[in-house]
């Protein structure tokens, strides 16, 4: 069998953990022969281990087009695809309150396993989960920079705590944000997808992705936000102008137009 899974971008603006969109760039997971282009997968492989954990037996092979340590949820995706691999083999389906739990207990967050999971756009707390569709006439540019993040070494520089102000108005952004995306307020979500709690901190170690990101606001986007961890940069822009925009992000980096997308995990 093959399992699918989409690309995440989490953290949008202040859903710092909760906000998450799925990219239509897909992670292929084959149990016991290859399909396609499959690449057999060693024990090290993250849907290696959450296969093993969840009980699976047999050869695996992959094919993606997600980059890793970019912040595209590379590692989420391929935890997901093990994990439900597993449950299918064992059980012949998939129970995805579960699936959400454990992937998310692997990744540490489940965030960017949610919209994985589910597609579209995810808001999360714990094992709660609302989908929400994204206004059809976006589509998500991303600039990806040559350099990776690694993910637990780059929570390890968050502060530990945030004055009651600066938690407060995140609450309120993230609320507005989330009403605004589910009905398509554009104006809105532009003014709301700010964020004070960790994107400061990781983008002062990554002035290019701090640059692109300014220039995605200056150039047309509705959103945007660091995608995950970083380096990389995403965007939400109206697919009439998203080449215009991908073409005006700096040279330091490459950038690609993707659609949302709107179903989660999938099986042939």
């Amino acid at each position: 069998m093959r399992v699918t899974v989409p690309a995440s971008s989490a953290n949008i603006g202040p859903g710092f953990d909760c906000l998450a969109v799925a990219l239509d760039l897909p992670f292929h997971l084959d149990v016991g022969e290859p399909q396609g282009e499959a690449t057999k997968l060693d024990d090290n492989h993250p849907a290696t281990k959450s296969f093993i954990d969840g009980g699976g037996e047999g050869p695996l092979f992959a094919e993606t087009l997600i980059p890793p340590g970019k912040g595209l949820g590379f590692s989420g995706a391929a935890r997901v695809a093990g994990l439900a691999a597993a449950s299918l083999q064992r059980s012949g389906s998939i129970h995805f309150a579960d699936l959400l739990m454990r992937s998310g207990e692997l990744e540490g967050h489940s965030d960017n396993v949610a919209a994985s999971i589910y597609g579209s756009v995810t808001a999360t707390n714990e094992n709660s989960i609302v989908r929400l569709k994204c206004p059809s006439q976006l589509d998500v540019v991303v600039w990806i920079p040559d350099g990776k993040t690694a993910t637990d070494s780059s929570r390890n520089q968050l502060p530990a705590s945030v004055s009651f102000e600066v938690a407060t108005q995140a609450l309120g952004r993230s609320s507005v944000l989330v009403a605004a995306i589910a009905s398509g307020d554009l104006a809105a979500m532009r003014q709301c997808c700010v964020d004070d709690l960790h994107q400061p901190t990781r983008l002062a170690a990554s002035p290019q992705s701090a640059q692109a990101l300014k220039v995605a606001l200056e150039n047309g986007a509705s959103a945007a936000w660091l995608s995950g961890s970083g380096p990389t940069i995403a965007a939400f822009v109206d697919s009439g102008d998203a080449e215009q925009l991908r073409q005006v992000l700096p040279g330091s980096g490459h950038s690609k137009i993707l659609k949302v997308a709107p179903h989660g995990i999938y099986v042939s």
